[in-house]
């Protein structure tokens, strides 16, 4: 998927269905509406948005595995690491937590592993019941989430948790497809199997939990309640009416399991919530996970303390751990080419013609058809990721609105241009080996782009066809 051609066809859609929808019979009429709707700055459509963000870190060494008897064998990212440690039970009472790292971060096995490694333990020493409930807002993400551990659970070529009796069940008011069925047998769909088994790990959502806790024949599932955890995934739909009622839930899930102690309804039981909307700099927080909120309203902490019932303290939050721009890209290699836009443009459309992506490559790497790994080490050290990286610097930004010059850093080798960004200019013998003068020049819509050995000082590779002038006697900026 190409997400700007994809952005484009959304907004077609849209504004096709709307047109459609009224079905104006007057021309001028139905032109106004659809120049109305697509209108770039009082029309529906925002963005699209451009976030470039660099990967997460890593964890150090192998002292994360202490916190953990069993563990699937990967390196995980720091985040996740931390979320381990405030988790696992090996050493202590899990902690309450909140995980607000982004989509594709690893959230769920930042809660997951933990789970596991305490059922696993919980079932080597023959203690039975539900140790685990996650609660789901959708059918759709928690039968995807069984199907994740029912993968864990059949893993063949790590048994030790299929050995030790870890079982986990689905009970949604959706009946499982037969494909589900088939594809996860180690997950308990049927009812009655369910409240026979007891399992360790129940996914379901708050409404069949509900049920679970009224319903006579269901009550053996609470009955010597061994509970540690409540998972709530995407927390930040709890808000409201819909909040109330799973805060009056889990209250109601510590008195039948009869875990309920004073000032806190659910007694020992771990409380866990995971966003990848909420974070330590989004609305409604202070910054640092805290609970201010403009306005005065409510922030995430404060909310998770009205929901489960117990403090959560500032290091409950576990968010994002990403590399730097020159941890990521390491020192620049100013020997590889910088076409100027021009150029680029003159080399065609890669979504429409197949060489035109090779024509590319070879602009910016100097290569021809290397492979995708060589590509990645190129384009790592080319000067235009590191440039780009330290503007976006994690920010979603509408493309209307993106920067229109790079800051001068010695990493980029950008100068600042006439439209005043950046810093003063430093020379730099490295930012352009034919030139001792970098130089950057503005075009007339105001973007401007470092100096570049192929092109010379005198002439910015935005200039777009401007003839080239006399490069000044000293390092500086100059309107085109």
């Amino acid at each position: 998927m190409r997400p700007t051609l994809a952005a484009d066809q959304v907004r077609a859609s849209l504004s096709q269905y709307l047109a459609t929808t009224y079905a104006l019979a007057d021309e001028s009429t139905r032109r106004a509406l659809e120049n109305f709707l697509g209108d770039a700055d009082d029309g529906i459509f925002r963005g699209p948005y451009l976030r470039v963000r660099t990967p997460f870190r890593t964890a150090e060494g192998e002292n994360w595995k202490r916190h953990l008897t069993w563990h699937p064998e990967l390196t995980p990212y720091r985040h996740q690491e931390a979320a381990w440690e405030r988790l696992s039970t090996l050493h202590g009472p899990a902690r309450p937590t909140l995980v607000t790292t982004g989509t594709g971060s690893g959230k769920t096995e930042s809660f997951l592993v933990p789970l596991l490694d305490h059922c696993y333990r919980e079932r080597l020493a023959g203690r039975e019941g539900v140790k685990a409930i996650l609660l789901y807002p959708m059918n759709a993400l928690a039968t995807d989430q069984a199907h994740r551990i029912g993968e864990r659970l059949a893993d063949v070529k790590d048994t030790r948790l299929h050995d030790a009796g870890v079982r986990a069940a689905l009970y949604i008011g959706d009946t499982p497809s037969q494909d589900f069925k088939q594809a996860n047998p180690a997950i308990a769909v049927d009812r009655d199997e369910i409240r026979r088994t007891r399992p360790d790990i129940l996914v379901t959502n708050y409404k069949m939990l509900d049920l679970l806790l009224q319903r006579p024949e269901d009550q053996r599932l609470w009955q010597d309640s061994a509970l540690a955890y409540v998972v709530l995934d995407e927390f930040h739909t709890y808000d409201g009416a819909q909040g109330t009622d799973v805060a009056m839930l889990l209250r109601r899930l510590g008195s039948v399991t009869g875990l309920a102690e004073p000032g806190r309804p659910l007694g020992p039981v771990c409380p866990v919530a995971t966003s990848a909307t909420l974070g330590a700099n989004s609305p409604g927080t202070d910054g640092r996970g805290g609970t201010g909120r403009p306005g005065g309203g409510p922030g995430m902490l404060e909310v998770a303390e009205q929901v489960f019932g117990v403090p959560f303290p500032p290091d409950s939050v576990v968010g994002e751990d990403r590399r730097s721009t020159k941890d990521f890209t390491g020192e620049s290699d100013f020997s590889l080419p910088f076409p100027s836009p021009q150029e680029v443009a003159d080399l065609g459309d890669p979504t429409r013609d197949r060489g035109a992506m090779d024509d590319l490559v070879a602009a910016f790497t100097g290569l021809s058809g290397p492979s995708p790994e060589k590509l990645g080490a190129v384009l790592r050290r080319h000067r235009l990721t590191a440039a780009v990286l330290e503007i976006l610097d994690g920010t979603p930004r509408p493309s209307p609105r993106s920067p229109r010059c790079c800051p001068a850093t010695p990493t980029t080798g950008a100068w600042p241009c006439s439209s005043g960004h950046g810093s003063p200019p430093r020379p730099s013998p490295a930012t352009s080996p034919s030139c001792r003068t970098p130089v950057t020049r503005s075009t007339p819509d105001g973007r401007c782009c470092p100096s570049r050995s192929t092109t010379g000082c005198a002439r910015c590779p935005a200039c777009c066809g401007a003839s080239a002038r006399p490069a000044p006697s000293s390092a500086g900026t100059t309107s085109g």
